[in-house]
């Protein structure tokens, strides 16, 4: 018999009310408003730190899809010559990768020769496999693998869009596919979305669009839409919001029934969930940074039940030798797996308060934005009129702004950058031709760039600009703004040549100026730091020739301080990439 509630482990704590909850949080803010612990989402909703048991009948419905909470291990293996990706696709596997993407970057590489060649030692009956790329038409491509021994049990399925065709190869194509029933014939893939700035609500309603589309288009052909539906699959990045990106695949599953069940389909049967890391907030500067990103990611994808797993080589090359990126990368999965055991509860967020709530809401959003979609003709439509370009810029406009102003931390990027490795300045011509090819919503880029140029300037026999900290006053305040200082110059690749405590006096000014700075920063901890920063900015425009910054707020008498030699003030909330950046200009960084 199921213990009732009072009898269980529990029963010393007695449930409380979100209400009753509240009321306390309050009291303990004190002065700050309870809207200082609100986090106000990208999608436009707002989440409170803590939901109570009572409010169960908001959550919504999110069907169990899996038996066990097991995931395809899936490794991406470019195919530029079929010999060298068979090599590639065997080290793969005996690294514990159980399915295996082949991007095709020619067509005649997928000629029966060709194929052979790449599949030669792989059980394709017992590993999913993927085909992405530059493929030829399904029809063709599936009636190829059809002809090779041992392709009929495969799992896997094409991850590249397919072009659009009649309705006669429509019906064609699914009767080849009916000899391969665990392989998708389409994918819907959120993927470009994400890296151009989407938001989790609105990857949601994309897919849900996408699948929308797919089922229009072949159950006018007279495919069953159950049918239709065990054919596709929906491709998400996961990004490194833990608990959003946990909630997503949760309210996706919550969603399709709704959207099956309109064509006919009774939503036993439901598109499978492909993850891949995000490449948005990948650093080309600090790698191992990445790994802990993606470990993050790696964990939400899990435990948000994704069948499909992909982790990206947390290096190019560029700073890590691709073979060790590429065997550190594929131990997640083992860690996840054999160490953390992930794969033995089956959807953990279920009855957790707060994540029913964020799915809830999620799903919300994303519904809506999808019915915004369908009542202007389909996701397709809104895409070619320019509906969706708009929303996502919107988006990435918002994000860009927060990753600027450092509202969205991204370590090793805009907080706490790694000094650079001696092979990375070596290499810093490469790395630069990587950060200029990145797209401007890319997180990451926009930082990395402002470093390697600083550093550039040295390469081109001018030198790093050199800061000096000067602190006064409370030294427990002092410290933290010299902190704040230091970490927001290091962002720009400058180097930080001194942090020092020390009083307004003579010797003070040669010991700050016998290390030559181009920039020397005041943190002074006074209850009216202007009179001594009026007083040092006077004594330091007579001997000192580079720039002044004080750290903290404008205050009322800014206007005084800019007259005596203080160029700037720098505190959290300003525009910290466009201030680096007039930095660099007016210490000569080219």
């Amino acid at each position: 018999m199921t213990q009732s509630r009072s009898d269980s482990l529990f029963h010393e704590f007695p449930a409380i009310s979100r209400e009753t909850w509240k009321k306390r949080v309050v009291a303990d803010l004190g002065d700050k408003p309870f809207e200082s612990i609100v986090w106000h989402t990208p999608d436009g909703f707002d989440l409170e730190p803590w939901y109570a048991h009572d409010e169960e009948a908001k959550r919504v419905a999110v069907p169990a899809t899996k038996s066990a909470n097991s995931w395809i291990n899936c490794h991406k293996v470019t195919v530029l010559d079929p010999k060298s990706a068979n090599t590639d696709a065997l080290k793969s596997l005996s690294q514990d990768a159980s399915a295996l993407e082949f991007c095709i970057s020619d067509r005649a590489h997928c000629s029966p020769q060709h194929l052979t060649t790449l599949f030669a030692g792989i059980d394709t009956s017992a590993i999913a496999i993927y085909f992405s790329g530059n493929l030829p038409p399904a029809a063709e491509l599936l009636e190829t693998l059809l002809a090779l021994s041992s392709f009929e049990a495969t799992t896997g399925g094409f991850l590249a869009p397919l072009p659009l065709a009649s309705k006669e190869l429509d019906s064609k194509l699914f009767e080849l596919a009916d000899a391969l029933p665990q392989f998708t014939l389409f994918c819907v893939d959120t993927t470009g979305y994400h890296e151009a700035g989407s938001t989790a609500a609105q990857e949601i309603a994309l897919a849900l669009g996408g699948t929308s589309d797919l089922l229009h288009r072949f159950v006018e052909a007279g495919i069953p839409a159950e049918r239709i539906a065990s054919a596709i699959e929906l491709i998400f990045p996961v990004g490194s919001s833990h608990f959003t990106e946990l909630a997503k695949p949760r309210a996706v599953r919550a969603l399709l029934p709704f959207i099956l069940n309109a064509y006919g389909a009774t939503g036993s049967v439901q598109p499978r969930l492909f993850a891949r890391t995000s490449e948005r907030n990948r650093s080309l500067l600090d790698p191992y940074t990445n790994l802990l990103r993606q470990t993050t990611e790696s964990i939400s994808a899990i435990l948000g039940g994704y069948d499909t797993l992909q982790i990206a080589p947390f290096d190019n090359g560029l700073s890590v030798r691709e073979d060790i990126a590429s065997r550190i990368t594929g131990n997640i999965h083992l860690v996840l797996k054999e160490e953390a055991w992930l794969d033995r509860v089956v959807d953990p967020a279920s009855g957790s308060n707060y994540l029913e709530a964020l799915t809830a809401k999620l799903a919300e959003s994303g519904w809506s934005i999808f019915k915004s979609f369908e009542a202007a003709g389909g996701l397709d439509a809104n895409w070619r009129c320019g509906i969706v370009g708009s929303l996502i810029a919107a988006s990435s406009s918002e994000r860009e702004r927060a990753v600027r102003k450092r509202k969205k931390t991204l370590i090793g990027v805009n907080r706490y950058p790694w000094p650079l490795t001696a092979e990375q300045e070596e290499n810093s011509a490469a790395i630069m031709n990587a950060a200029e090819a990145l797209p401007a919503s890319n997180e990451t880029a926009a930082f990395e760039r402002l470093r390697l140029k600083t550093l550039s300037g040295k390469q081109h026999g001018g030198k790093i600009p050199s800061v000096v900290i000067w602190m006064v006053g409370d030294p427990a305040i002092s410290f933290r703004q010299a902190a704040f200082c230091e970490d927001f110059f290091k962002c720009g690749g400058f180097d930080i040549a001194a942090v020092s405590a020390l009083p307004i006096e003579n010797s003070s000014y040669d010991t700050v100026l016998q290390h030559k700075p181009d920039i020397i920063v005041l943190c002074i901890a006074q209850k009216d730091p202007v009179p001594s920063a009026l007083g040092i900015a006077t004594a330091l425009a007579n001997r000192h020739s580079g720039i002044t910054i004080m750290a903290g707020k404008p205050p009322a008498e800014h206007e005084s301080l800019l007259g005596a030699g203080i160029d700037s003030f720098i505190y959290t909330g300003v525009d910290v990439l466009e201030m680096l950046k007039s930095f660099q200009r007016k210490t000569g960084v080219q």
